[in-house]
């Protein structure tokens, strides 16, 4: 009996590790990135050090920018990569080499990354990224609904105006265009009713208000003068 008590161990350490692991595994994000660096005075084994490293920084940056919904080329991302680059020890968990190569004159890496996320999103908040130190607000998706459309440049004004208004509204899908009516559904960024209030100011459109709170927006084309 006592030679199978190892292996009895071993499996008692794996189920508890199990639950452990899962519990944690929201605040935890993992990456496979690549990584190089140039090979100098053949010095392989200091190359292949710095093109982990590099793979981590990398790591680490695309978490940012994933958080941030920022790209790593955008300029206002720079400031960002240059306070949190170097904080490997910080934001790297563990990380795992599944490929390797010499190419040339320089060596190459790929890496599995865990990088920690709550730290990483509580140093972004200090650094003055707000939006992101609680959960990140979802965006929602609301039907509307036009009526009295005349022709088609009433339809591609409506849709021009929406683009305009990046800042609320984030994509447009239109599901089908009728006799004088179209549908369309919205993915927006704050509320139904501040994107009815945007659509009130054109003075083009009468909204049914009683909907709204549904996130369903009904507008009727206003009549214009000499029509």
């Amino acid at each position: 009996m006592r030679r199978y008590w190892p292996a009895l161990v071993l499996v008692l350490v794996l189920l508890w590790c199990v639950p452990v692991f899962a519990q944690s595994n929201a605040s935890v994000l993992n990456l496979e990135v690549e990584g190089n660096a140039a090979i100098n005075q053949n010095d392989v084994t200091v190359a292949r050090e710095g093109a982990i490293r590099d793979a981590l920084q990398r790591a680490i940056s695309d978490a940012a920018s994933a958080l941030l919904s920022l790209p790593v080329k955008d300029k206002k991302f720079l400031p960002v990569k240059k306070g949190i680059i170097d904080q490997q020890d910080r934001y790297v968990i563990n990380y795992k080499i599944t490929a390797e190569s010499k190419q040339e004159d320089a060596y190459f890496v790929t890496v599995n990354v865990a990088v920690a996320l709550a730290d990483l999103k509580n140093d972004l908040a200090k650094m003055g990224f707000r939006q992101i130190s609680g959960e990140a607000k979802q965006n929602i998706i609301i039907a509307l609904e036009v009526k009295g459309l005349k022709k088609y440049s009433d339809f591609w004004y409506l849709k021009d105006f929406l683009k305009k208004r990046a800042k609320i509204v984030k994509n447009i899908n239109s599901r089908s265009f009728e006799w004088q009516q179209a549908y369309l559904e919205l993915e927006i960024s704050g509320t139904a009713q501040a994107l009815a209030a945007e659509l009130a100011k054109t003075g083009r459109y009468l909204l049914d208000t009683e909907l709204i709170e549904k996130n369903k927006i009904v507008i009727s084309l206003l009549p214009r003068d000499g029509e």
